[in-house]
């Protein structure tokens, strides 16, 4: 990025700590009192990020986005996506219980990340505050707060009155300055999703912070193997926009497939180079050997999944993990929600081998045009057990085969009668198992391969017969090395499994 494209951009903030350590409580406290473009009451929808405003030291008005990163450790990495999607990091201690296990992995987060941070100390207004107490506890965790050793921030505050929030955002414009935070305006949006879901009228909706770049309508969002329209924008009020630049939470709806959180995303402004990188991430999850099955298996199968609800879809990736072997096993290279679609087909294209499976989900007419050229499987299901049933017999038909040779039987030689070129007549006894007419068999002495041969006939009591199962017997043998005393003759099959 240039110099002369680059402008300072309003800083993307997460908040951090332990549970019941007021988090949730400064959020919505700052978000009631100081949300662009109108009060708490103009926000149609949560989204799990949102813009304030606050004056800086020269009185200008600059925007803050705040990220509402989960607290309690259930959320982890979800806290964890919140740092890395993050320029500064709000760390939140209770003044009364001070640092708490969720504030230790909080630490460690912001740590790992190498994001900026200020401590905010809250709760200051109850009767057993002790903020000294919390930096001296911080200590411990190598934080050394200003006026104890170290200069990192810190500021004493009330989420509950208010008390020294406004000290706090004013902290974080000045830490925002100092970090010389800057984006352009002029290249396509790029950022991290905060979170997803799927509305059963709207379809599925991604809470996206674009950390560079601009987002106008007409684009295409890809986020890993999935993709979406920038028809339907909208801003962390609900509002529906045309274009949004960096540090702005905006919602896009429109998704084929759930896009996780923590991901990044990449803004394309045609669809076919849209197209391209969803299938160049699809070939690179797919090279990708995520569990064991996937790292010992000796042939993968790449695999789309399209299911009509975001549960279905969990489930029936949780059945498909239960068939693996360590033979062959599936790769799920994309995995969303509505209708097989052209984008769906065009993964599946990189990979001869790959599968599309449906499960109470239609087939677009294109892709059943375009599949007769690309001769891709593509199946779908009503029965989650048929779904299973059908990829296992998949799973079954493109293992790969071995060719193994079993032993039937074995006998020792007791005495060589005669030998007439290849030919020779054994005296033997059973040692395990049986021997026919026409069995291919291995020559072993001293538990040393010679070679092989072939059983022409057999002969025990006077009698021709067939198969010998016991007892002693003689035979005629077709083999060039010469039989000695000793030997042992195994009859082998070779089969395939």
């Amino acid at each position: 990025m240039s110099k002369e494209a680059s402008q300072a951009r309003p800083p993307v903030v997460a908040i951090m700590g332990h549970v019941d350590h007021g988090k949730s409580t400064l959020l919505d406290y700052i978000r009631k009192s100081n949300v662009v473009d109108g009060e708490a009451g103009g926000i149609t929808q949560h989204i799990a990020a949102y813009e304030v405003e606050h004056p800086n030291e020269d009185g200008d008005m600059k925007k803050i986005t705040f990220i509402d990163t989960p607290g309690h450790a259930a959320f982890t990495g979800m806290r964890e996506c919140g740092a890395s999607a993050a320029d500064i990091a709000i760390l939140i201690v209770s003044a009364e219980d001070s640092v708490k296990a969720q504030t230790v992995e909080a630490i460690k987060t912001i740590q790992d990340n190498k994001v900026p941070f200020i401590v905010a100390i809250n709760k200051i207004d109850k009767p057993n505050a002790n903020p000294d107490k919390v930096k001296t506890d911080l200590l411990e965790h190598n934080i050394y707060v200003e006026g104890f050793g170290g200069d990192t921030s810190w500021v004493a505050i009330s989420a509950k009155t208010g008390q020294g929030v406004d000290e706090l955002l004013e902290t974080i414009l000045l830490l925002a300055e100092l970090e010389e935070f800057t984006g352009s305006s002029e290249t396509t949006a790029e950022g991290f999703v905060i979170e997803s879901h799927l509305d059963p009228k709207r379809g599925v909706s991604a809470t996206l912070v674009i950390k560079n770049g601009t987002m106008t309508a007409g684009q295409f969002v890809v986020v890993d193997t999935a993709m979406a329209k920038t028809r339907l924008v909208e801003d962390y009020k609900g509002q529906q926009i045309k274009s949004a630049t960096f540090s702005a939470p905006v919602s896009v709806i429109g998704f084929d497939a759930l896009p996780s959180a923590g991901q990044t995303f990449a803004v394309y402004d045609k669809k076919k180079d849209a197209e391209k990188a969803v299938a160049e991430n699809a070939q690179a999850k797919a090279a990708l050997c995520g569990t064991d099955n996937e790292q010992t298996a000796e042939a993968i199968i790449p695999l789309v999944i399209k299911a009509d609800t975001a549960g279905t879809l969990e489930a029936i990736e949780g059945e498909i993990a239960k068939i693996a072997t360590d033979e062959i096993c599936f790769k799920i290279i994309k995995a969303g929600i509505g209708d097989i679609n052209e984008s769906d087909l065009h993964i599946a294209t990189s990979d001869e081998q790959s599968i599309i499976v449906g499960f109470h989900v239609g087939i677009d007419k294109k892709v059943t045009d375009s599949n007769d050229a690309q001769n891709v499987t593509i199946e779908t299901f009503e029965i989650i057990y048929k779904l299973t049933e059908w990829l296992e017999e998949e799973q079954e038909n493109r293992r790969p085969r071995k060719m193994v040779e079993r032993t039937t039987g074995s006998v020792k030689v007791l005495k060589v009668f005669s030998a007439n070129k290849a030919k020779q007549v054994v005296g033997c006894r059973v040692q395990e198992g049986e021997l026919s007419v026409q069995d291919s068999f291995k020559l072993v002495r001293r538990d040393n391969f010679l070679g092989r041969g072939t059983i022409q006939s057999i002969e025990q009591a006077k009698s021709k017969i067939d198969t010998v199962k016991d007892g002693e017997f003689g035979m005629l043998v077709e083999c060039k090395y010469e039989i000695a005393p000793g030997d042992v003759i195994a009859a082998t099959i070779t089969e395939e499994v």
